[in-house]
């Protein structure tokens, strides 16, 4: 992968392999492990453009992130993950809709740019994908949102779920705005 302007991508790149490798070989903190990782691949992934993650560098990494997301504890930490996004997306309409919309993305950005859900997640976190969508959709209308109603620059257009709670109430798109490093909690 080439460097962005200022960004020493290959060191994005060793944090985010290596904050994968720590999910997989510790037995401690599986959540704390998995929400590091997920940062330091989201990093990665705002440092760099989908030509950068398709070069040679780009498809070598995604190879070895692909090993590990099998490997060790990782299996069963994206599964917890998954569940609690669920959870998180259930529970959006009371405890905050962004935190299950952060969740979501992380998911997404980590099957469209770097590895398709079914070469690590298991049959029964591919089908709550589907019922994290669905609990999205069902208390988008009545969901709270703990910072209004923006929705982050980096928000990919396919990301229908920080849009809905307006789609719903039949408003227009919020307005995009850049939210800074990642903090699903504070966000």
């Amino acid at each position: 992968m080439s460097a962005d302007a200022g960004r020493d991508i290959p060191a994005l790149a060793r944090r985010a392999l290596d904050a994968f490798a720590e999910s997989a070989a510790r037995r401690r903190d599986r959540d704390a492990l998995m929400d590091e990782a997920f940062a330091a691949l989201f990093d990665l992934y705002r440092a760099t453009d989908r030509a950068a993650r398709r070069s040679p560098a780009g498809r070598e990494f995604t190879s070895t992130l692909a090993e590990l997301l099998v490997s060790g504890n990782n299996p069963d930490r994206l599964g917890l993950y998954v569940v609690r996004s669920q959870t998180a997306a259930e529970n959006g309409r009371y405890e905050g809709y962004r935190p299950a919309c952060w969740r979501r993305s992380m998911l997404q950005i980590l099957a469209e740019e770097f590895v398709p859900w079914r070469e690590f997640l298991r049959q029964e976190d591919l089908e709550a994908v589907v019922r994290i969508d669905d609990a999205l959709e069902a208390v988008a209308e009545t969901a709270v949102s703990s910072a209004g109603e923006e929705v982050p620059d980096w928000v990919p257009d396919s990301h229908w779920w920080w849009w809905e709670p307006a789609r719903k109430r039949g408003e227009h798109a919020p307005e995009r705005f850049d939210s800074g490093p990642l903090d699903p909690v504070a966000e």
